[in-house]
Formats: C-alpha cells, structure tokens, sequence
C-alpha cells in the first residue's frame, strides 16, 4: 500500500466510527420500569398514655376512621383540675397585688403630709425659738422618714407581687399541661386497627392503648433489576400504582419515589419505594396494608431529569 493510501483508509476508518456512535446514540428510549410490589402502610403508632390514672373515656372502636386532632380518649383529670383552680386563684391574687399601687400612693401621700408637718415645726423655731421641743421635731422627722421608706416598702412588694404572679402563670400553665396530656388526640388521618386497653382500666405512662394505622398516605414497596436501571435513572420519579380490587376492579393511584435502597441484593435487584395518596370509597380506605400493586415508574420525572441524564441508551 502506498502512502497516499493512508489518509483514505484513516478517513473511512473514522466515518464507520462515527456511524456507529450515531446508530447507538440514536437508539431507543428506555422504557419505564414496571415492577411487582406490595401496598404498606406509611405510618403505624402504638398510641400510648401519657399519665397514669382510669381510663374514663374511649371514643372509638376497632376499625374506626380518625381525623388528625380528634379525641380519642380521656384519662381521669380530677387532681389536675383542682390544681388548676387553685393555680388560678393564686394567680389572680398575685396579679392583682402587682398591679395595685394604692399603698404607694397613700405611703406617699402621708410622706408629704408629714413632710409638711416637720417643716411647719422647723419654721414655727425660726419664729419663736423652741416654741416646739426638739424632741416633738424628731418625732414627726421620724414620721417623714418613716412615711418614705413605706413607699419604698410598697414599691418592692409590689416587685415581689409581679415574681408571684410570674410563679402562680407557671403553675397554671403546668397544670394545664397537666390536663391535656390526659387527652388522648389522633396524630394523623388514620384506622383504629386494634385497641388494647378499655375504658375504666388504669394505665400507666407509655402503656399501648391502642394501635392507629394511618391510611391517607400509603407506601409501595417493589424490586428494580440493577442491570436494566441505575438507581439515578429512577430516584424521585413520579410513579403510577395500579391496584385489583374486587371481582377484578382495577384503580389507580399517582405517587412518587421518595427512597431507592443503596443496597444491592444477591438477585441483582434493588428495593424502592414510593409514597402515594390514598383515596375512599364510601367512607372505606381503598388501599390497605399487604395489597398487590403494579408499579410503573415514569423515568425522566425525577432527579434523572432535573441533571440533564439521557434515557437512552
């Protein structure tokens, strides 16, 4: 070969390459990952007693739907009352003593008056030279002095009025704490799925009273093949879960992936999950813990494409 046919052969050399890279850059999009997976519930508590005493009230049964802030309970709060009252009347004293300035005002007045007295003595020896005895000018000085530190006396209780006040405000506020943790509420929209003490049964701090399962929010949980999709491809992806119900209804349900595990499993597969909204049907949750679903995860929707990342491949 001579060396003119050098260039030519470099030439074609590089046009088949480039004619690869273009036939693989131009393939077709990957498609969205449908996968198996099992409906679990978001959040289940075991919703405890915050402070020993009789159970008085329960007002809900096994299988019962709850709204988030809604009274479910009651522990005997009788103690806890009468310290709030008695926390209130100390309160109102205090608050009034502090408030109250009458005693300044009158310690003041008689300062004045026995101010005007001792110089009224003072003035009368100017005129006629002991007219008063000093001892009768040392006693109504003694009555001025005395009539100021009244006021200063009025002043500072008044001060520690306001400290008694402040004080007796904690003690309400304490026993009010008191009695709203004797308030069993609901923490979230949910299902009373078991019930484990009763009305008129004592409790103690942190014993399970009953089990709340909550339902407008649910979870599922599938597997994605690690050699088809990397975890990038579908973190944060918006997803569509179909669910059979009875007698073959299907209904679907919109979510997203909100966790891909960073583990790896023996099967070459990885679990999401992905959070989505539950709906009812005649005051019925239509997805329950432990359902089937079918999971299609639309890539392109989640972090994959917020970077720009190419789905094909």
């Amino acid at each position: 070969m001579n060396k003119a046919s050098f260039p030519i052969a470099a030439l074609l050399i590089a046009t088949l390459t480039t004619h690869i890279f273009a036939q693989a850059n131009s393939a077709a999009p990957v498609s969205d990952p449908v996968i198996s997976g099992w409906v679990k519930v978001a959040d289940e508590i075991k919703l405890p007693g915050k402070e020993a005493g009789v159970l008085i009230q329960l007002g809900v049964q096994e299988g019962n739907l709850v709204r988030s802030g809604q009274v479910i309970g009651k522990i005997d709060d009788s103690q806890p009352q009468m310290q709030k009252k008695a926390a209130a009347a100390a309160y109102q004293g205090a608050y009034n003593r502090w408030k109250e300035d009458v005693e300044i005002r009158f310690a003041q007045a008689q300062a004045l008056v026995a101010q005007a007295d001792y110089e009224q003595m003072v003035e009368s020896n100017k005129i006629a030279a002991k007219s008063i005895t000093d001892t009768e000018v040392r006693g109504k000085k003694l009555e001025w002095d005395k009539a100021i530190l009244g006021a200063e006396k009025s002043r500072h209780d008044q001060i520690i009025a306001k400290f008694e006040a402040l004080n007796k405000q904690a003690e309400l506020d304490a026993s009010d704490l008191a009695i709203q943790r004797r308030v069993i509420i609901a923490p979230f929209d949910g299902v009373v799925e078991e019930i484990k003490r009763h009305q008129e049964e004592w409790i103690q701090p942190g014993d399970t009273i009953l089990t709340l399962l909550r339902m407008d929010s649910m979870h599922v949980e599938g597997a994605v093949e690690q050699s088809k999709y990397d975890p990038h491809e579908v973190t944060n992806c918006a997803c569509t879960v179909e669910v059979e119900m009875a007698r073959g209804r299907k209904e679907a349900f919109q979510g997203r992936i909100i966790k891909v595990s960073s583990v790896v499993r023996s099967d070459g597969v990885y679990q999401v999950r992905a959070e989505i909204a539950n709906k009812q049907e005649h005051g019925n949750w239509l997805l329950r813990d432990g359902m089937p679903a079918s999971m299609t995860i639309h890539l392109g929707s989640g972090a994959a494409a917020a970077t720009g990342v190419s789905r094909a491949r």
